[in-house]
């Protein structure tokens, strides 16, 4: 993992974190780029254009990057973010010679920044000519130019499609990709067609996600189609990135209106791992059942569980096997879980302090994290407490629209695809096939039945991955009376004992309450 030139206490902790979760939030010392890099050509190929020294954004990716490792990258405009991506695809390209097949897929949001791309590509290699592949040019000449090589091709969404559409790209051996200014992906409204280019890479390849900010939706999109990234934050001093990125929701007061925002909400994020927080038992298990509806792998974690339960629970969310936990505050009390993505608070604590303790549990050892408040109208006192305690600035955020929600739960199901591979047996398709023509497809076409097998095997392996897991807990329950490992007096987290169905407490009920212009426009051609 790249060094951070942060205290040393947090130096320390950072060493002791996990790489595939940990951001790097850095500016270090510009170095040689022969410290960094072995491939003589391309060393020659940076002494012919005068780079000796690598930027800040170049010395902490370029190590793993030419390593193999998919990375999210954020950096400011103008830091060296080009080369950081150009560099170990030249690096992987030393090893080919065949100018028929595509092997390296460079995507840009804009026309101009893509002939950047391809300057300085050939102003560091005479044997690979990039192909710049954009719209308000002639197709036919760019079709010419992929005749002769095809190795790398650097484009914008819009044309790149024209091109796989008349079968003239392929990417079936593609083993590099870079996604550049991801977050003018989605101002521009390219982020679907990006998906669609994307899910045509195979599932062997290297990608890195480069951005000025890396928002929620980037995040999304780059969890989807990366392979456990790396994320890496270069700050010059004194402008570090908070770890922790506090934002509240408002919500309405109906039943079941918090729990409707908390599913939106955990879908368009999409977390690797996530801790939700309540009040009271019963919402525990409401969350847990919601979250359960909308295909998700959560479990509830209060005092109801004894030790043992608890345990095995936590244990499973420490490894990596558990996504979402919704807990309450005595039953999550001394977890601790080093690559927490986010926590919710679904009910707000009575205490700021609470808050704090609650919202600490992400962003450790220099990650970055994300804290969620769900403010619905029984939480307007604890609200001004926490308001009036905090030291932080709390951001408000509106509900994910029909439209966020639909698209989150497509990339949902691309990931289960992902997921899934190409392993389908010959029974997997003909259960796809009954269950097309069941549901009155007569002549399904072999992709379809392939998409439905995929998506069928998945849900029947997550169920049975859950079953496992529920089995494995109630063995771990056996020998040991229901309710014991709770505090004596304290057995009910709302902190009224034995009263499980009657816990409200504070502010809580049981239901929850609660384009641009020029030669950007090459999107629809």
């Amino acid at each position: 993992m790249t060094e951070s030139t942060t205290t040393d206490t947090e130096t320390t902790e950072a060493s002791t974190s996990v790489p595939t979760e940990s951001p790097v939030i850095t500016a270090p010392e510009p170095v040689l780029f022969r410290d960094l890099i072995d491939n003589a050509t391309v060393l020659a190929a940076l002494d012919a254009v005068g780079f000796t020294k690598a930027t800040p954004v170049q010395v902490s990716s370029l190590p793993l990057a030419l390593g193999g490792r998919d990375l999210m990258l954020q950096a400011k405009t103008g830091s060296g973010k080009t080369l950081a991506f150009v560099l170990p695809m030249l690096s992987l390209l030393a090893a080919t010679d065949n100018t028929s097949e595509t092997v390296a897929l460079i995507l840009t949001p804009t026309r101009e920044l893509a002939s950047q791309i391809c300057v300085v590509i050939r102003s560091l290699t005479k044997n690979v000519e990039p192909v710049c592949v954009i719209g308000g040019m002639s197709i036919g000449g760019q079709i010419r130019e992929l005749e002769r090589d095809k190795r790398v091709v650097v484009g914008t969404p819009g044309r790149i499609l024209d091109l796989l559409r008349q079968r003239e790209l392929s990417f079936r051996s593609a083993k590099f990709f870079a996604v550049d200014e991801v977050d003018e992906m989605f101002s521009m409204d390219f982020a679907e067609d990006v998906r669609a280019i994307l899910s045509r890479l195979p599932d062997q390849r290297q990608g890195l996600f480069v951005s000025a900010t890396i928002s929620p939706k980037v995040e999304m999109l780059a969890n989807n189609f990366l392979t456990n990234p790396e994320k890496i934050v270069i700050s010059t001093p004194g402008e570090l990135m908070p770890p922790v990125e506090h934002l509240y929701y408002e919500v309405k007061g109906e039943v079941t209106a918090k729990a409707n925002a908390l599913c939106d909400i955990i879908e368009t994020y999409s977390p690797r791992s996530a801790i939700v927080f309540c009040n009271t038992k019963s919402d525990t298990e409401l969350v847990q059942a919601f979250l359960a509806r909308r295909g998700y792998d959560a479990e509830f974690l209060n005092s109801d569980l004894n030790q043992r339960q608890r345990d095995h629970i936590m244990t499973t969310m420490r490894e990596g096997k558990l996504r979402l936990l919704v807990g309450t505050d005595l039953a999550a009390r001394g977890l601790d879980i080093e690559s927490l993505d986010l926590v919710v608070n679904y009910a707000l604590p009575d205490q700021p302090e609470v808050y704090t303790h609650r919202t600490g549990r992400t962003g450790r050892a220099g990650r970055s994290g994300r804290a969620i408040s769900l403010i619905g109208p029984q939480d307007f006192m604890a609200w001004v407490m926490i308001r009036r305690g905090a030291t932080m600035e709390i951001t408000k955020q509106e509900l994910p629209t029909e439209e966020e929600v639909t698209t989150a739960r497509v990339a949902h199901l691309h990931s289960l695809l992902r997921e899934q591979g190409t392993n389908l047996g010959p029974k997997d398709m003909q259960l796809a096939v009954k269950f097309l023509k069941d549901a009155g497809v007569d002549s399904p076409t072999d992709d379809l039945a392939a998409l439905v097998g995929k998506l069928c095997t998945s849900f029947i392996e997550q169920s049975a991955s859950t079953h496992r897991r529920r089995l494995e807990a109630d063995k771990a329950a056996e020998g040991q009376p229901q309710g014991e490992g709770a505090a004596p007096g304290n057995r009910a987290d709302d902190r009224r004992p034995q009263n499980r169905d009657s816990d409200r407490r504070g502010g809580s009920n049981r239901g929850g309450g609660g384009g641009r212009g020029g030669g950007y426009g090459d999107r629809r051609r």
